[in-house]
């Protein structure tokens, strides 16, 4: 896909019309060139107000107004780019993180994120499930994938709170390829991991819910786990929600998708 910038030179898509991730030519990693978009998300809705409540008891000193200004900065900042445009005909949800440092990603993640992505699934959607069906603990097991460009956010976490735009548009990569595309991307664009797709779940419960059809598996992509060639994600099971970890031996599925993000 080529557009034009504002000046009229024709400027490479990195996004499709589905607001897909278009992948590099170089590419080594496994990926579909190709897709019949069989497992697809729905748009949840944007309701500033309702995710703000859902996240905000991390801690996160943010007003739902400036929660709002900073997200809608970043959409629009994505629109006057031709090459960047198309992704928001996908779908993206806003989220926001609390200043923080942690010393364990994998404690904080299984401490604090995931019981709350499980309170906001029972308050959002009471009459579905959220299981974490991993029991065997995450202290000590994660770690950040290099290129993934995901030490950004945790910098970012270290100044002040953070909000962004989550982007499950990575559709149809194996997990290094999806990280390996990253380098493609202008810089903004950073590799979703645990806190941020925690978030967005947060913010937005029914992100992974369809009715009419088939969601991807969704990819910490970010997150190297604490042995190769495996990797945690969330998954639907019918209507409910679950977390979990899997082999992937660096292979591609049609149904597996790894979210970026844009910071704002």
């Amino acid at each position: 896909m080529v557009d034009a910038d504002e000046q009229g030179v024709a400027v490479a898509a990195l996004f499709d019309d589905y607001g897909r991730c278009i992948p590099a030519a170089d590419l080594a990693g496994a990926v579909h060139r190709k897709t019949r978009r069989y497992f697809t998300l729905t748009q949840p809705e944007i309701d500033y107000a309702a995710i703000h409540a859902r996240i905000q008891h991390l801690g996160a000193d943010i007003s739902v107004v400036s929660f709002q200004q900073r997200a809608e900065a970043i959409l629009q900042g994505l629109r006057q780019h031709a090459d960047t445009a198309a992704i928001v005909n996908g779908v993206g949800v806003p989220f926001f993180l609390p200043k923080a440092t942690y010393a364990d990603y994998g404690e904080a993640l299984e401490r604090d994120y995931l019981p709350a992505v499980q309170q906001a699934y029972a308050d959002k959607l009471p009459q579905y499930d959220f299981t974490n069906h991993h029991k065997d603990g995450l202290a000590g097991k994660l770690s950040i994938a290099p290129s993934s460009r995901h030490e950004l956010l945790l910098e970012a976490m270290q100044r002040g709170p953070v909000v962004g735009y989550f982007f499950p548009c990575l559709t149809e990569y194996a997990v290094p390829a999806a990280v390996e595309q990253v380098r493609h991307l202008p810089a903004q664009f950073l590799m979703a991991g645990g806190f941020d797709t925690c978030a967005a779940m947060m913010g937005s419960p029914d992100l992974l819910l369809r009715t009419d059809g088939y969601p991807p598996v969704l990819w910490l992509g970010a997150m190297l786990a604490e042995s190769a060639k495996a990797g945690y994600h969330f998954e639907a099971y019918g209507y409910n929600l679950t977390f979990n970890r899997r082999v992937h031996f660096d292979r591609v599925a049609e149904s597996w998708a790894c979210g970026l993000v844009v910071l704002g």
